[in-house]
């Protein structure tokens, strides 16, 4: 009994404990929006949104520049120094609404082209860029607030902030997809992270004011010089490799059609809901802990093998058996060649779940040689052994492609940090 009382007396229990509420309110919402999509939009139409949301990840993701890994480590260093703090935050902020503004005149500049790269050569969602532009400001923003409020390791605050923005965005996606289908559900894309930024402000006005993010006067050119290796990496992950993402997305659709585009869309729904589970308990817990000069890289390994990955796979596991009644729920007949797809990516997500760490390591510890080198080759990995199992296997190649990727970057980092095991 006492050794229960231990183990939900642990701050990674009570942060797990939390979050799998959030996560099991985000599986709620994405049922009734997964929902909302098959039977109002169809696989065609959810194929446009996932292109779309691809697309929306490159543009954030060069926006953002790894400023959002930045700002966690030195707004956990800095906490207690009022004048660094200001420093950093400015220099961010500032930093953040040049780059957003730039973004949206080149969106508003390039509407005709987008369209027609996205939508497959339709031109009846130009209208989406002109709102993406205008609203990408605080699209950018709302990520930024966030890693602010996990820096000052308010791990409770920033769940809270993802469940009522969630229960916003929720009613505001049904409506619109109800009413104008697939133009609806690209805008509640848009719009789901203005509510975050939002509902993130009024947390975030306990600590900060919003003259220390845009005081020109604290404006420091020191705290860049530190930010080029977070660059870097953001730039290989989250720009190149969302950049590799669109064009698999874009690649599946030529190949294949743009209905089983929207069935393997479906199915990253799905991942991308379990996935979560495990992306926000390393941002929110593991992240921190590891940017921390004193954290011991090894305990925490072990700590997220045994208590998350071992709960990750028995979900996974429950998930395979039930993968029929799942598709029958959650979508409509237009999506049961969807079951064939579960047990390639399922495996992928395995691995890709246990390399999550590691790649956390390396961008905490700032090891961006090591980062770079890892990413470029998994992202080399993905691209071609995609395209040919596409060719090869059709459909079903992409989630073979998405296992073999996953298990070579894990083989690599496990022998990189081989030593660290020892």
């Amino acid at each position: 009994m006492s050794e229960i009382k231990k183990i939900i007396q642990q701050p990674l229990f009570k942060i797990t404990s939390l979050n799998s509420i959030h996560i099991l309110l985000k599986l709620i919402f994405g049922f009734i929006t997964s929902k909302a999509l098959a039977i109002f939009v169809g696989a065609n139409g959810m194929a446009f949104v996932g292109n779309f949301r691809a697309f929306l990840n490159v543009i954030e993701n060069f926006s953002l520049l790894g400023i959002q890994n930045a700002v966690v480590k030195y707004v956990t260093e800095y906490q207690n120094d009022k004048v660094k703090l200001k420093s950093v935050l400015s220099t961010f902020g500032l930093l953040l609404i040049s780059s957003s503004i730039l973004i949206s005149f080149g969106l508003i500049l390039g509407t005709d082209y987008l369209s027609k790269e996205i939508f497959n050569h339709s031109e009846m969602y130009c209208q989406i860029f002109y709102v993406l532009a205008i609203l990408f400001p605080l699209f950018v923003f709302s990520t930024f607030c966030i890693s602010v409020v996990n820096g000052f390791q308010e791990y409770k605050k920033v769940i809270y902030i993802q469940i009522i923005s969630s229960c916003i965005a929720l009613l505001f996606s049904v409506f619109l997809i109800y009413y104008y289908t697939t133009f609806g559900a690209l805008i509640a894309l848009v719009l789901a992270p203005v509510f975050v930024f939002f509902v993130s402000i009024f947390y975030l006005s306990k600590h900060i004011s919003i003259t220390d993010v845009f005081s020109i006067q604290s404006f420091d050119l020191s705290v860049l010089k530190n930010l080029s290796e977070y660059v870097l990496m953001a730039l290989v992950s989250g720009v190149i490799g969302s950049f590799v993402l669109l064009e698999i997305r874009t690649d599946v659709i030529a190949i294949t059609g743009l209905k089983n585009a929207g069935i393997y869309e479906g199915l990253q729904r799905i991942s991308s809901y379990y996935l979560l589970f495990i992306s926000s308990i390393i941002t929110i817990y593991f992240y921190p802990k590891l940017s921390a000069s004193t954290s011991n890289t090894k305990e925490i390994i072990v700590d997220y093998l045994k208590n998350i990955i071992s709960i990750f796979i028995i979900g996974l596991i429950l998930l395979f058996i039930l993968r029929k009644f799942i598709i029958q729920v959650l979508f409509s007949t237009e999506f049961e060649a969807m079951e064939s797809l579960f047990l390639g990516q399922l495996v992928g997500d395995v691995f890709k779940a246990i390399s999550l760490i590691f790649g956390t390591i390396l961008i905490a510890k700032k090891q961006t040689k090591a980062f770079i080198i890892t990413e470029i080759v998994s992202l080399f990995i993905m691209y071609f052994s995609t395209n040919w199992m596409l060719h090869a296997k059709g459909i079903n190649g992409i989630v073979i492609a998405h296992a073999f990727t996953y298990f070579m970057y894990l083989l690599v980092l496990v022998i990189y940090f081989r030593k660290t095991f020892r």
